[in-house]
């Protein structure tokens, strides 16, 4: 079955496989750097934090695996996808509200102001709003 690949769909599928290759590449950097350790550290646990898991290992993939699906437009990684994306802004959102409770101060020196955790949370976003399009569901193979 040959079907043609939006445009979007290629950017996905390329974000998640770069997204693998750079947490593949903070762990060799953490083990042959030390000087840098502590910034590879802060890398993969903010890319990794998309999953739910913080290890980079499994993160990476998983994000690998995803993004090849994402490129052959497979319904399983449609739908990993957003599983995936709609947990993570769950916990964001009860994340947020916890740190809200807790007072400004809390979420002024929470690690949320990394430009790692708002580069992950605004690719995710789009992503989440593109896969949840019902014209994209129907590219995937779902039905309406």
């Amino acid at each position: 079955m040959s079907r043609t690949r939006p445009l979007a769909v290629k950017l996905i599928a390329v974000y998640l496989c770069l997204k693998a290759a750079a947490l593949i590449l903070a762990v060799y950097i953490a083990h042959t750097r030390p000087d840098l350790r502590p910034d590879a550290n802060e890398f993969f646990k903010y890319f990794s934090i998309n999953i739910g898991v913080t290890l980079p290992y499994p993160a990476a993939l998983l994000n690998l695996s995803v993004g090849l699906g994402i490129w052959f437009q497979q319904r399983w990684s449609r739908t990993v996808t957003v599983l995936i994306n709609s947990y993570y802004f769950f916990k964001l959102v009860v994340g947020s509200l916890i740190l809200k409770a807790l007072g400004q101060e809390s979420l002024l020196l929470s690690k949320t102001i990394s430009p790692y955790f708002a580069i992950s949370s605004l690719a995710s976003l789009l992503i989440l709003c593109y896969l949840l399009d019902p014209r994209v569901k129907r590219e995937f193979g779902e039905r309406d």
